[in-house]
């Protein structure tokens, strides 16, 4: 049992949470090679506003009329970060 987490941007009525494989709940999600933290910062400078919540929160977690975009979300970050870091076994290698 733990809390989990994701990353929720109210106005967009979108959601994302760790990609399969990886940790969505703590400490697991603060690992440096996590990629969960450095999508909300991509998606955040990009002009959405993901706020990180968790199941746990007073704030709306994901809900059915929510959009879950993880996978759109980690696809488009290994592509834009592809020199940085390669997938091997479901984990980041850094190079």
């Amino acid at each position: 049992m733990g809390i989990y987490y994701y990353a929720v941007d109210m106005s967009h009525k979108m959601y994302f949470s760790s990609p399969d494989g990886w940790a969505d709940k703590s400490p697991g999600i603060y690992h440096p090679e996590n990629p969960f933290p450095h999508m909300v910062v991509m998606k955040n400078i990009q002009g959405y506003y993901f706020d990180i919540l968790n199941d746990c929160s007073n704030d709306i977690p994901p809900s059915d009329d929510y959009l879950d975009v993880t996978e759109e979300v980690y696809k488009e970050y290994k592509t834009r970060f592809k020199d940085f870091f390669e997938e091997k076994n479901g984990h980041i290698q850094t190079s």
